[in-house]
This record gives structure tokens, C-alpha cells and sequence, in this order.
């Protein structure tokens, strides 16, 4: 049996010809290597197929394509395959933003002292283009809103270990459901500086459509994991303010 790659990277797709090539390329061309790289299809009926196979003798690439009833379910798929130390989402409309983001990221997470690094991602934002996005540094702010992006979020796989996969029952806000029971399990974390990837604007996520969905399973997994009353009553709080206003302002934010 060979050795454990350092970093997974795991790919959700779904008729994605149109960006997936780039995403293949970005990892493929990096300067690091100790990497495997899991595309999980959804049974595309486009060229996405035929782009993967371009590809999978090129680097260590692996696939599998067959229809999933979410992005949670694909990306859980994903996890059971994988082997790396750190894991990260990119998916088929991101890419790793130049040749060198693992090898730098390396350096940092090297010693597998922190359960979660995380860094800036690139944004493409619908009206306003590419826009840098920060993580917060302020953890406790994770009890209002989601504080990583999953694109610029390496995990560890003791975490997962510890507090399972992506939960099923979110179609949109998975990422802040694992992020939310990863910082009540203790989850050390630590922050980069340098963004690592680019974030594609055509996700459900970021879908002005989906607001009051995304919204809804936010408020869903406040209410699912948290057990204190006085945060329980201050997410309340914020609601009443936060949801009007981003209801309001989101033909200009989204």
C-alpha cells in the first residue's frame, strides 16, 4: 500500500464543461504534488465526462460519475474515498489560483498542529467582479454566520473523524452546518493570508434566487446545534434586523 497523499481535493460536478477544464488544470499544474484529487460527478450529460478522461492519466486523478440527490451527497461520496491529511472542497466552477497555492499552503499546515487552516478566496461576484473575501477571525461570529469559505478551508481528517461528513439535509448551507459542529467540537484553528482559489459565481449558493432558501437553512442550523439559550436568543435577535436587511439589499449584493 502506497503512502497517504497530504492534501485532498474534492470536485462536485454536474454538467460543469463549461469551467471544469480549469479546475483540472489548476490542480494538475501545481508545483506540490503529494496530492490525489476525487472528481464526484452527478452523471453529466454534457462534455464534462470527456473533459475528466482528458485528464485523469495526467496527475492522480480519480472519478466517479453517477446521479446524487445534493451537493452534501456527492462531497460524502467524496470523503469516503479519500486519504489525504487535510482535506479541501474545490469545486467544478473553482480553481486553485496559480501553480504555487499548495506549496505555500504547505509550509503552514506541514505539522498538522491545527484541525482547520483558513484562508482568503477569490470571489466572483455577479455585478462586481472578482472580489477578495476574507475568512473571520472572530469565531464566535460563526454563531450568526458562516465565517470560512469551503474553497479556502483545509480540514483535517480527525475532524471529520470526530464530528462526521456533510449533513444531508442541506442543500445550501452544508458548509455551515460542518463549520458550526466543527467549532462546538473544539476545532483549533488558524488563518492564511495569501488566497488560495477562486470562487465561481455560478454555484446555488450564489444564486440571488436561493437567498430566502439559503437564509432559511442558516436560521436551520443555528437551531439544529445550538444548545445554549443565550445565543439562542441572541440569533433570534439578530433575525429580526439581519433577515429584512440582506432581503432588501440583495438585487445589489447578489
Amino acid at each position: 500500500m502506497g503512502k497517504s497523499p497530504f492534501i485532498t481535493i474534492l470536485t462536485a460536478s454536474l454538467n460543469s464543461g463549461s469551467t471544469i477544464k480549469k479546475t483540472l488544470e489548476s490542480v494538475r499544474n501545481q508545483t506540490f504534488q503529494d496530492i490525489e484529487h476525487i472528481v464526484i460527478d452527478g452523471g453529466s450529460s454534457d462534455e464534462t465526462l470527456n473533459i475528466i478522461k482528458e485528464f485523469e492519466n495526467t496527475y492522480n486523478l480519480t472519478w466517479i460519475s453517477e446521479s446524487d440527490h445534493c451537493i452534501a451527497n456527492a462531497i460524502n461520496k467524496g470523503l469516503i474515498r479519500a486519504s489525504g491529511c487535510y482535506i479541501i472542497v474545490i469545486h467544478a466552477d473553482d480553481y486553485l489560483l496559480n501553480v504555487n497555492s499548495l506549496k505555500n499552503v504547505y509550509r503552514l499546515l506541514k505539522g498538522e498542529k491545527s484541525d482547520i487552516w483558513s484562508f482568503p478566496v477569490i470571489k466572483e461576484h455577479p455585478f462586481y467582479g472578482k472580489q477578495l473575501c476574507n475568512p473571520i477571525r472572530i469565531l464566535w461570529w460563526n454563531h450568526f454566520k458562516f465565517i470560512f469559505l469551503h474553497q479556502g478551508a483545509f480540514v483535517h481528517r480527525r475532524v471529520f473523524d470526530r464530528i462526521g461528513n456533510f449533513n444531508e439535509q442541506f442543500s445550501i448551507a452544508m458548509d455551515y452546518d460542518f463549520f458550526y459542529r466543527a467549532l462546538k467540537s473544539r476545532s483549533t484553528v488558524k488563518f492564511g493570508n495569501q488566497p488560495v482559489a477562486n470562487m465561481g459565481g455560478s454555484g446555488i449558493s450564489s444564486n440571488p434566487r436561493m437567498l430566502e432558501n439559503r437564509l432559511r437553512e442558516e436560521s436551520m442550523v443555528q437551531r439544529m446545534n445550538e444548545k445554549r439559550l443565550s445565543w439562542r436568543m441572541l440569533q433570534k435577535l439578530f433575525q429580526v434586523f439581519y433577515f429584512p436587511y440582506k432581503t432588501r439589499l440583495s438585487p445589489k449584493l447578489f
